[in-house]
């Protein structure tokens, strides 16, 4: 592929050639060939510019217009967890082209979209209710007066990892522990200046487990109001 010329090396021809420079000259002075020199002094003549205004974009044809590229962008951003082929097959609905699974990955390619792993939120989370709650907190409650209780659970499974490296075309294999085998639950609870209590045991934490944590050992370790 040849190398790009920069507009103002271009314009340094016409201003050139304005000087009546002749076109040999031109081209020594500017290091470029004498067919290009040409080229340029013709643009400026028939154009009055330097590139040319009907020069079409560079590489294969796209097959989908710039309002049906919005149209496939907004169905991505709705539906990031569709396959290939679902939006092969929605974008035939929406617009009325056929294109194959090479061509809409180039296309997602060309919109800086790619593939990653899906980050899951709650169908059930309100931004509203969530914004509100945050207000209230940060009005009627100081840091310390918070705390934060969470819990967490590990198998045999927990440190298996999803993602690994391997040649192009060949699959990434690791041998990994498949049984779950004992599972044990954390309970911790956190405030800014520690932790204050933390309850690990055997098994899975039900709602009377939790309450127990809660009142036992969470409770009688505040020491403030």
């Amino acid at each position: 592929m040849p190398t790009e010329i920069s507009e103002d090396l271009r314009w340094r021809v016409v201003y050139l050639y304005n000087d009546d420079f002749s076109i040999t000259d031109i081209a020594n002075t500017l290091y470029v060939s004498k067919s290009f020199v040409i080229k340029i002094i013709n643009l400026y003549v028939k154009w009055a510019c330097v590139t040319s205004p009907v020069k079409g974009v560079p590489g294969r044809r796209k097959l989908f217009s710039r309002s049906e590229m919005c149209i496939f962008q907004n169905l991505v951003k709705d539906k990031v967890d569709w396959y290939l082929d679902e939006l092969v097959y929605e974008m035939e609905n929406l617009t009325g082209k056929r294109v194959s699974v090479s061509a809409l990955w180039r296309s997602l390619y060309y919109l800086g979209i790619t593939r990653k792993k899906l980050q899951k939120a709650a169908y059930e989370r309100s931004e509203l209710m969530r914004t509100h709650y945050l207000g209230v907190i940060g009005e009627h409650y100081t840091s310390n007066q918070l705390i934060f209780l969470d819990k967490c659970a590990k198998d045999e499974r927990s440190l298996s990892r999803l993602y690994g490296y391997s040649p192009r075309n060949t699959r990434a294999c690791k041998k990994v522990v498949f049984v779950r085998g004992k599972r044990y639950t954390i309970l911790p609870a956190l405030t800014l200046d520690g932790f204050i209590a933390v309850d690990v045991f055997e098994g899975a934490c039900d709602r009377k487990r939790f309450v127990d944590f809660v009142l036992n050992q969470v409770v009688c370790n505040i020491t403030f109001i």
